[in-house]
């Protein structure tokens, strides 16, 4: 694979992770803070841990408090 392809590839992987990021981020903020305390959950944390954990952070928040927040 030459260098050409391999670098386009980061590119879109990184474009991919940013918006995944991005719409974590913003679909942790517009939920209703009603909507975070029946789900047990701070929604100021877990703003931080997908602020400050980057895509890692945004996969947490998919996988742990948001489909808490969605039984409720």
């Amino acid at each position: 694979m030459s260098s050409i392809g391999v670098g386009f590839i980061l590119i879109v992987l990184g474009l991919l992770g940013t918006l995944a990021w991005l719409i974590a981020l913003i679909d942790a903020l517009r939920r209703p803070t009603g909507a975070w305390e029946s789900a047990g959950q701070n929604q100021l944390v877990w703003v931080l841990v997908i602020v400050l954990a980057n895509f890692i952070g945004a996969v947490l928040y998919w996988i742990i408090a948001r489909p808490q927040l969605q039984k409720n």
